[in-house]
């Protein structure tokens, strides 16, 4: 592998990845600057050239749609003319969404990875390491360009449009909610299939909208909706059941959404696959699609909720919205 000339720049954030375990509390707290997480790892300069930025160093579950709208205009500031790729260190908690936003919001033809740990800098079998080498690796490959942003953990590359975290502490907590990794990294070498993401770029000058996220239950009705009136919410993103289906007593509420000029997108609660317009009756997806509600395609939860904060702060009708969610169809 003959990377040793590339020129990759480490920007941290903060995570789990810059934490160690209070003596006192034993709870895990930011403790590591960027410099010093980079400096323990020296299989990295066998990799690479590498520099080091401390954009932050923040628990992910404080990253704000804000914060990451700043990240993204702060890697967009770089001058990018000696750098030949990017590495961020994230939190797990919000890494999704940090990943997909950076994939829609910054307009840099140059690979950005994303990584991070699932167990803190201390720990015994701590990951953060070989998660940021990994990251390093793919960062530096030729294979990884005009990709988009992705995600490395536990040596598996995935898009920034498909990943999720789904499990609390496990080390393989990331997985694809489509069709799986795309790659990994093995020895040093990357191995990755020729894919690509949808890589339109939102010009967003704000996400700072009041966008929620509501969670399809058993025989729920239309309180939750007739609240969100009441709390003059800008878009609502709502998981349904299965392929997308809500229930009967939501659907009167969601229509009236609907009527007052609010987006409503709709995802499925399981995370997993497709909406799917499998069923009839008024709760199913095609007659949800019918009365003006949006369709998130593959699109999980809370990554349809950035999408639309992205949307709402560039000025988009709610048809060119939903043109765009198409993309994800």
């Amino acid at each position: 592998m003959n990377n040793v000339q590339k020129n990759i720049l480490i920007i941290t954030t903060g995570g789990t990845i810059a934490m160690q375990r209070d003596s006192v509390t034993g709870e895990l707290t930011q403790a590591i600057s960027g410099k010093s997480l980079v400096a323990g790892i020296p299989q990295l300069e066998h990799v690479a050239s590498i520099q080091v930025k401390e954009f932050s160093n923040t628990p992910s579950e404080y990253m704000t749609p804000s914060m990451m709208l700043r990240l993204a205009q702060y890697i967009q500031e770089i001058d990018h003319s000696s750098i030949h790729g990017y590495v961020i260190t994230h939190g797990t908690d919000t890494m999704e969404e940090t990943a997909f936003l950076l994939n829609h919001a910054v307009n840099v033809d140059k690979p950005i990875c994303i990584t991070g740990a699932m167990r803190g800098a201390d720990a015994l079998s701590a990951d953060g390491p070989a998660n940021l080498l990994a990251a390093v690796v793919a960062a530096a490959s030729e294979k990884t360009q005009h990709m988009g942003v992705l995600v490395v953990m536990n040596n598996e590359i995935f898009l920034a449009d498909e990943v999720i975290k789904s499990h609390t502490t496990a080390s393989d907590a990331f997985c694809s909610n489509v069709l799986g990794s795309i790659g990994k990294i093995f020895e040093g070498e990357v191995y990755i299939r020729n894919v690509k993401q949808n890589k339109f770029i939102v010009a967003s000058p704000d996400v700072g909208s009041n966008v929620w996220i509501v969670t399809c239950g058993a025989g729920m009705d239309s309180t939750f909706c007739e609240s969100a009136l009441t709390a003059a919410i800008d878009g609502l993103v709502v998981e349904g059941f299965g392929c997308g289906n809500v229930p009967l007593g939501m659907v009167k509420g969601l229509r009236k959404l609907v009527q007052e000029g609010i987006p409503v997108i709709l995802c499925s609660r399981t995370h997993h696959g497709y909406i799917t317009k499998e069923y009839g009756g008024e709760g199913g997806v095609s007659a949800l699609e019918k009365d003006g509600i949006i369709l998130s395609g593959h699109l999980v939860s809370s990554k349809a909720r950035i999408l639309l904060l992205l949307l709402i702060g560039a000025g988009y009708s709610i048809n060119e919205m939903r043109t765009v969610y198409k993309l994800f169809s």
